[in-house]
């Protein structure tokens, strides 16, 4: 069963820094922004530009459009924490931010998570997931490019924007809307 355009099956995720416990449609369903999760694991070369591309794009704005969730499938928190802390040579910054050192403010919300639902189908890492603020599933595979995230955060900023002006011009010239 795909599970493209069905409602996202929910996520325990762990806090890797205090063990608490988060529901991702709570993370969802709270700050009403479509979430991007990368689910990844630190002995996996292929998640290490991944991770790093994660972060970036985190940091370009668009986290004001959608949350940036990082999903670990490791069973060892030191080995996690210890990855996300490595330096990342392009920026010479940690490869993750996960506090405000080095003039930054944490983007991306890193978990653990041990056992990931099915039909999420998480076969190979990385995989990502776009999930609406909704909470309906817009895409779910190993690997899908960039560019088609910024296309559904594009038309988010669209959608946003439209809303926005229309809410205006109604204020400004209700006669004219009506």
């Amino acid at each position: 069963m795909s599970l493209l355009n069905q409602p996202a099956p929910d996520l325990t995720l762990v806090d890797l820094e205090n063990g608490d416990q988060h529901s991702l449609l709570e993370i969802v369903k709270r700050t009403k922004l479509p979430t991007i999760v990368l689910f990844y694991a630190t002995w996996s070369r292929a998640c290490v530009d991944e991770v790093e591309l994660f972060e970036a794009w985190s940091k370009s704005g668009h986290n004001k459009f959608a949350n940036f969730i990082l999903v670990n499938l490791d069973q060892n928190i030191g080995d996690t924490l210890a990855f996300l802390d490595q330096i990342n040579p392009k920026t010479n910054k940690p490869r993750v931010c996960r506090d405000y050192r080095y003039d930054e403010t944490p983007t991306v919300l890193h978990f653990g998570c041990a056992d990931v639902p099915e039909p999420y189908a998480v076969h190979h890492v990385p995989h990502k997931a776009v999930i609406d603020q909704e909470g309906i599933v817009r895409r779910n595979a190993e690997d899908f490019h960039w560019d088609d995230i910024a296309g559904l955060l594009r038309h988010r900023q669209e959608e946003k924007r439209a809303k926005e002006i229309e809410k205006t011009s109604t204020f400004l010239f209700p006669s004219m809307v009506n």
